[in-house]
């Protein structure tokens, strides 16, 4: 266990990260978070600068019934722009940040991940999968308990 304790993010990390564009469409993000299996996936500007997050969950509030809007219209909300729906100030992390911090952040939040930058830019996304597996790979050299 004490490899894991001496573990930073940049170990862990998964990096380029997927992200998307902030004039993306709610469609665009559907696909990617389709294809990849992610529950999150992070909004960068034309610069590669995080500027948001964007989950299946917001997708789904884009759905929100209201009395003006009982059954709503798919195609015209998956029309409408990400930076409308994507949560603009998420949690992120550095390459430098230990691990042991991640996970605890991970459990006191319920987070399932975070962007990481570097000087505001975007360069990976370190998600629980990489946590436990960092946490198996430290441990497997240890005698079973």
């Amino acid at each position: 266990m004490f490899q894991f304790v001496q573990k930073q993010v940049a170990d862990a990390m998964s990096a380029p990260p997927v992200s998307i564009r902030d004039d993306a469409t709610l469609a665009d993000a559907e696909a990617v978070l389709e294809q990849h299996g992610f529950n999150g996936c992070p909004v960068v500007d034309a610069e590669g600068r995080l500027v948001g997050i964007v989950t299946g969950l917001d997708l789904l509030r884009a759905f929100r019934v209201t009395p003006d809007a009982l059954v709503p219209q798919y195609r015209r909300i998956m029309a409408f722009p990400v930076a409308d729906h994507m949560c603009q100030a998420p949690l992120t992390v550095t390459p430098d940040t230990p691990l042991t911090r991640v996970l605890q952040r991970m459990l006191d939040l319920g987070n399932t991940g975070f962007p990481v930058l570097v000087d505001g830019r975007l360069v990976g996304v370190v998600t629980r999968r990489d946590v436990l597996r960092e946490l198996r790979l430290s441990t497997s050299s240890e005698a079973p308990q």
